[in-house]
């Protein structure tokens, strides 16, 4: 066999080498220099300024601070034995919703506030927790603890917890961060049974002879009392704000109205009992019973009189140094919401016509007229001021640090000269 040449060998090592090529490619394995990554950053968590407590905190710690907590006491009227089957599970279920927390709740249901304010004045003379953590009464014990400097200035746009401030009309935050205003209506003003006393027009009326035995006033002394004063003050033309005039108006009252008088109370109760037994044929009482007693088939009707009503509505507020601080500004977040006001998740309320006439005190904006039921749409501005504006035509906004200054004063005079003991 002929050997090789030198020439013929190298060309049948480049074969060779091509072929490997061929079936492996030209690359080699590189080692990739490690790229520097910037690191993932931990998720932002916000913060909110929670006030009475005075510090920023999560969703979570908010969470556990009402964990902590676990209750609430609430000061508030009776709402015609509403409380414990929808005013307290309605305020439990919205805590639920919002924050996933079950908690207790003890609503002391009053008709007579002088009780409560004096509990909180006391608490704050002598350093210790009032025993409410939110008053909900009528306006002028709202002054009174302003005055002595009882209450927490936590009610204000911005809290975090009172979000439902940024939705309701503003004549309702005027007395911010001290206090909301949480009715629309109500009012001091006549309720009349028409059949019996329909031509009672105002106040005035309340003298005559007809009416004796069948006049309904309210307990010297309450603020009820003095708001039945002013109103017949506004009817005779007089300046409750003037003594001497005020004296003719207490005269008139203890004289000729006095002795027309059925009974002296401040019990709702007893109020609905002697207007459906057809007793009571005119009561000097809060106007919104009278579209419930309506509801219910008694002829019982709401009399505005020509010369105006005073309006004094429930404002709410957070006493200092309240034990449940958190759960109190809530509760502030849950009066001023559509959950509340509207029934929403209570549709059996929202059914019920005398139920939701009684709960229902409050449109917060006129946008939620959409979301009322739609039994009331037809009548709701014959019971209830809307638009929210039509306030300013029926109410007339007294002077409350006057007129509660000054109750015990006519109060003194009245029972002297009605010659009540």
């Amino acid at each position: 066999m002929k050997a090789l040449t030198k020439l013929e060998a190298i060309l049948i090592v480049l074969l060779v080498i091509m072929g490997i090529i061929a079936i492996y490619g030209w690359t080699r394995p590189v080692q990739v220099p490690g790229v520097p990554t910037t690191p993932t950053p931990a998720p932002l968590r916000e913060v909110y300024f929670i006030p009475i407590l005075n510090k920023w905190m999560t969703y979570d710690e908010i969470v556990s601070e009402i964990k902590k907590e676990g209750k609430i006491v609430v000061a508030d009227w009776t709402y015609g034995g509403l409380v414990e089957t929808y005013h307290v599970p309605a305020f439990k279920e919205y805590v639920k919703k919002k924050y996933g927390v079950e908690i207790e709740v003890t609503w002391i249901g009053t008709q007579e506030p002088e009780t409560i304010i004096a509990a909180v004045l006391m608490s704050l003379a002598a350093g210790t927790p009032p025993p409410y953590d939110v008053v909900a009464i009528e306006a002028p014990y709202f002054f009174r603890a302003l005055k002595a400097g009882a209450l927490e200035p936590a009610i204000y746009l911005g809290n975090p917890l009172t979000k439902n401030l940024e939705y309701v009309n503003l004549f309702f935050l005027q007395y911010q961060p001290y206090g909301v205003i949480f009715q629309a209506l109500d009012t001091a003003g006549l309720l009349v049974n028409s059949e019996k006393a329909g031509w009672v027009k105002d106040y005035r009326d309340l003298a005559d002879p007809r009416l004796k035995g069948h006049v309904l006033l309210p307990t010297p002394g309450t603020v009820h009392f003095a708001n039945f004063l002013v109103n017949l003050a506004f009817a005779m033309g007089k300046d409750y704000k003037n003594p001497a005039e005020m004296r003719e108006v207490i005269e008139f009252a203890a004289t000729k109205i006095h002795p027309n008088a059925l009974r002296y109370t401040v019990s709702e109760a007893e109020i609905m009992e002697l207007l459906e037994r057809g007793e009571a044929w005119v009561v000097a009482w809060w106007w919104y019973l009278a579209p419930v007693e309506a509801v219910k088939g008694f002829p019982i009707t709401r009399v505005a009189q020509p010369q105006g009503s005073v309006f004094v509505p429930g404002i709410a507020w957070i006493p200092k140094n309240v034990q449940h601080p958190v759960l109190a500004q809530i509760f502030i977040d849950f009066l001023m919401s559509i959950d509340f006001w509207f029934a929403l998740d209570f549709p059996q309320y929202r059914e019920s016509k005398e139920d939701f006439l009684m709960l229902h005190q409050n449109l917060l904006n006129d946008t939620n007229f959409e979301l009322l039921p739609d039994w009331i749409k037809p009548i709701y501005a014959d019971i209830y001021p809307y638009p929210l504006d039509k306030m300013k035509e029926w109410y007339v906004i007294p002077d409350y640090s006057y007129i509660e200054a000054h109750t015990e004063e006519w109060t003194n005079l009245y029972t002297q000269l009605a010659g009540i003991t």
